[in-house]
């Protein structure tokens, strides 16, 4: 009943968002450039996703369907995801310098970590010389991780739809493996709400109530995401192993960091926007939207097929770390002389 009831939020929130923030004045204008679109599309993604997620959870607190003591840190990453989102939406329409963004990034994340005493104390045993124990240390790698899964996942945000499919199956696998533990219901929510705003982004619902995320929206997911696989790989109460997380970002992170060397072999700020991403590369190879749209939804997936399988059959953790290196030494090797030169 619970989630019949979250759908149907969902679909009221996706509907009314992007009439707001067109009357608003609130909307993508394309510039030819990085931006190909037809017509003014309201950036209401972030907002919306963040009213159904809040609603969600506040929803299954009042029903009582919150069956452990880490749900409570699910909502409060959502909490804690506000100054990321109004920063990033302030950026959207005046942009600002990418160091205020960070800092209001760092700050809260840290007020995160404060507030719950969650930051990633282990990294298990990654090199197959027995677990990291960070203790303390932990706490700056953290902030470290989540501010830049949280830029990587802004970066990748190239065409509609794609950061709503990665983000859909990155909840869906943890679904999963909630649903095989029998907790965390909480963890099913993001996968309604992210399979409802791809609809909503991709325009299959309509262009009138089609929407983009917009540095706002993009942001917000990757800072809750980062968030919320710190809050599932640590303490007694684990869901799954740090390395599986890897997986469940593999694409948006991969792409950051080659994309980044990438920069800095053209002389380039790190930081600078052009179109040396994966989706850019394929799109101005001829593959159509719909395409690159799909090859990426589709990559995601097998990410996540490898995560499950690492998971239920207790992979190594080495061994699934040694992959991912595996996985974006190939990645890094399809797309460093295929990246534009200019």
């Amino acid at each position: 009943m619970l989630y019949l009831l979250i759908v149907l939020i969902c679909l009221l929130v996706f509907a009314i968002g992007p009439f707001i923030f067109r009357r608003l004045g609130l909307v993508d204008i394309p510039d030819g450039d990085r931006k190909q679109h037809s017509g003014s599309i309201p950036l209401s993604g972030g907002f919306c996703i963040l009213i159904a997620l809040g609603i969600s959870f506040f929803l299954a607190d009042f029903l009582g369907i919150a069956d452990s003591s880490r749900p409570s840190a699910l909502t409060l990453a959502a909490f804690f995801s506000l100054p990321v989102f109004f920063i990033g939406l302030i950026d959207d329409f005046k942009p600002r310098p990418p160091l205020i963004r960070l800092i209001i990034q760092i700050l809260s994340c840290w007020a995160f970590i404060l507030t719950t005493d969650i930051y990633v104390r282990d990294l298990g045993d990654l090199l197959g010389f027995g677990n990291i124990h960070l203790g303390k240390l932990g706490i700056p790698l953290t902030i470290f991780m989540v501010v830049g899964v949280t830029n990587a996942t802004n970066m990748f945000d190239g065409f509609d739809g794609i950061v709503g499919s990665v983000a859909f199956w990155a909840w869906t696998c943890l679904s999963v493996i909630a649903l095989y533990s029998s907790s965390y219901s909480l963890t099913f929510i993001p996968s309604i709400v992210f399979a409802i705003y791809f609809f909503f982004s991709t325009g299959l619902f309509g262009k009138k109530v089609k929407m983009f995320l917009g540095d706002s929206g993009a942001l917000t997911i990757g800072f809750i995401a980062s968030l919320q696989l710190v809050i599932l790989t640590q303490g007694e109460q684990a869901l799954f192993s740090p390395v599986c997380a890897l997986y469940l970002v593999l694409l948006p992170l991969i792409d950051a960091l080659t994309t980044f060397i990438s920069r800095l072999r053209a002389g380039k700020p790190i930081y600078k926007n052009d179109r040396r991403h994966f989706h850019f590369i394929l799109y101005d190879s001829g593959v159509s939207k719909v395409a690159v749209i799909t090859i990426i939804s589709g990559m995601s997936m097998l990410a996540t097929i490898l995560c499950l399988y690492g998971h239920f059959n207790e992979t190594p953790e080495y061994i699934m770390f040694y992959g991912f290196l595996t996985i974006w030494f190939f990645y890094y090797l399809f797309l460093i002389d295929r990246a534009p030169k200019n």
